[in-house]
């Protein structure tokens, strides 16, 4: 059975390894050395170069590169979580509220998707409006009230019980939407899914868990894509510049660039989505196997007494004292005959 599921979790770390790492990093790195070889050189001269070398040092070179690709690849899937972090919005978390980039939007987006109308009466009594308060394709006429798209908050934003609560959110649409998966189940339950999570997932069942791992590697997918992506075209525009191109090539590439990044990112939203599902079903329909398993106050006492007792007799040669203890456990937790 632990083979099993060993050869299981080999298995889905290859594949997670492979098209989350290995394919996007191969890409991209070539990529980047072919902008390279023709900025500071031409793609013939190099295909010549190639085509003059001995078959034992074609093979040392193809070898190095390849074992390059392989080293950035396992830098990828070593921060694979640093990665959607990142797109998250945390690094900008460090500056102060009112300045991060996109705060004042998400807080808007947040109350106005939750409450709606209030909102909007608060804005009209103070003779504000600001053109970035209305949902995408949804523009707000003179004098039209915002109605409440809870629908939409849900996914989007933590839920909204009091004032201020709008102010919790992070400055892009990604973070928002984990945020709100993450609050759920504190919100709800009074489970704390940083604390709890880790220790809910070994209890689902496998089919649940396997199914999280897919939805959790599509959404890394595209990340990581649009990670590379926007790092292959500053470092290129760097080499592009360096190699002085032409302001076309290097807007072309620049450009280009950050559009794919920006296009993957926005593709990781729906996947960040169902991801958030997965984790408030966990803990909507799972949640009793964590009170299953935890211990009782009583158990909780007796160990920590019987450790304590056990601690002293291994460090000080002190006589063994856990007996009453370990016996009221035993009371407590009969060992089966078959264990």
């Amino acid at each position: 059975m632990v083979t099993d599921a060993l050869a299981q979790l080999s298995t889905v770390f290859r594949r997670r390894f492979l098209f989350n790492a290995l394919l996007p990093t191969l890409v991209f790195v070539s990529l980047f050395a072919a902008v390279c070889a023709s900025s500071f050189g031409s793609l013939i001269e190099l295909s010549d170069w190639w085509s003059h070398l001995d078959i034992l040092s074609k093979a040392l070179w193809a070898i190095a590169y390849l074992a390059t690709i392989w080293f950035l690849a396992g830098a990828v899937a070593s921060q694979w979580r640093g990665i959607v972090r990142l797109f998250e919005g945390y690094p900008l978390t460090r500056l102060p509220r009112r300045r991060m980039p996109g705060f004042t939007w998400h807080s808007r987006q947040a109350r106005r998707l939750w409450v709606g109308d209030h909102v909007a009466e608060t804005l009209r009594s103070s003779g504000e409006r600001s053109t970035d308060e209305t949902d995408e394709g949804d523009e707000a006429e003179e004098g039209e009230l915002y109605e409440p798209r809870q629908d939409l908050a849900y996914y989007r934003y933590r839920l909204i019980e009091h004032d201020g609560d709008e102010y919790d959110v992070l400055p892009t649409r990604l973070g928002n939407i984990l945020l709100a998966a993450e609050r759920y189940p504190l919100l709800h339950y009074g489970i704390d899914s940083i604390y709890f999570w880790p220790r809910l997932f070994p209890l689902l069942p496998k089919q649940f868990q396997s199914d999280y791992e897919k939805f959790q590697q599509q959404l890394e997918f595209p990340l990581v894509v649009a990670f590379l992506s926007s790092m292959t075209a500053w470092l290129g525009g760097l080499a592009l510049l360096y190699a002085e191109a032409t302001p076309e090539l290097f807007l072309a590439w620049f450009a280009g660039g950050n559009l794919v990044a920006y296009l993957f990112y926005v593709l990781s939203i729906t996947n960040a989505e169902e991801l958030g599902e997965q984790q408030r079903t966990a803990f909507d329909l799972y949640r009793h196997l964590l009170l299953n398993q935890w211990p009782t106050p009583s158990d909780v006492r007796d160990e920590r007494k019987a450790f304590g007792d056990i601690t002293d007799f291994i460090v000080s040669n002190v006589d063994p004292q856990w007996g009453r203890p370990q016996q009221a456990h035993r009371r407590r937790h009969p060992v089966s005959p078959s264990n």
